[in-house]
């Protein structure tokens, strides 16, 4: 077999096998979003009117809810049993 042939065969099942999963690539379906971050940052400056000071207060509030809540207990029936003594 002419091996000029071999390698053309060879270039065009590689280009093929190529598009046909950059096409499955574009198939999926898009990664989730990340959650919402659990803080929150504040800064307010203040200038002293009198001494033209300047205060800078900053708040950091983070939020405590670290998972999901805990499923809630099933009652479970009581049942009786004589023992006999």
């Amino acid at each position: 077999m002419n091996f000029k042939l071999f390698g053309c065969v060879a270039m065009g099942v590689f280009v093929a096998h190529l598009g046909v999963f950059m096409l499955l690539s574009h198939l999926r379906p898009p990664p989730p979003k990340p959650p919402e971050p659990n803080f929150k940052v504040r800064s307010q400056t203040v200038v002293d009117r009198e001494t033209g000071e300047t205060t800078v207060y900053r708040e950091i509030t983070v939020s405590t809810r670290l998972g999901t809540p805990a499923p809630k207990a099933t009652p479970v029936a009581r049942v009786d049993v004589d023992v006999p003594r």
